[in-house]
């Protein structure tokens, strides 16, 4: 047993779906606490599945790209100014109601990603999907008080 084993066990404990429901409580307020696992096999599979799981933290940039389609529509791009081409008011899903396409975003009225897996909307941080954290960031919006406006194109 390594020093690099014992961080890849207590690595792959607090990413465990189990810990985090059991101590959510405690999480939200201190430090988490490691507890002793029952049985060496519980150490190894925790020590596997950390090391499996930090591989895809750290090499995360080196994965294939996941084939979802850019639809550029009938516009080129190229030959447009790029902050009118590229330039996001608001992300949303073609459709409306439960009839909506959650494998699409329209980007801006020249872009529109095709094919995102639903599985990708299950990727959570901080209690929210990440996709959908990015859609409600990346855009224009006023401060109804202040009256400033916040631009993700800026």
């Amino acid at each position: 047993m390594s020093h690099e084993d014992i961080f890849h066990d207590i690595y792959g404990l607090l990413h465990s779906e189990d810990y985090r429901e059991r101590f959510w409580a405690n999480l939200a307020k201190e430090l988490p606490r490691i507890p002793c696992v029952a049985s060496v096999e519980d150490y190894r599979a925790f020590r596997d599945a950390g090391r499996r799981l930090g591989e895809l933290h750290v090499g995360y940039e080196s994965v294939d790209r996941y084939p979802a389609e850019i639809d550029r529509g009938e516009a080129s791009l190229e030959s447009m100014d790029p902050e009118t081409a590229y330039r996001v008011t608001k992300m949303k899903h073609p459709g409306t109601g439960r009839k909506k396409d959650i494998t699409s975003v329209i980007y801006n009225p020249h872009i529109t990603v095709r094919g995102i897996p639903e599985e990708a909307w299950n990727y959570v941080v901080s209690g929210k999907s990440a996709l959908q954290w990015v859609m409600l960031r990346q855009c224009v919006k006023t401060h109804k008080a202040s009256g400033i406006v916040s631009d993700a194109n800026r």
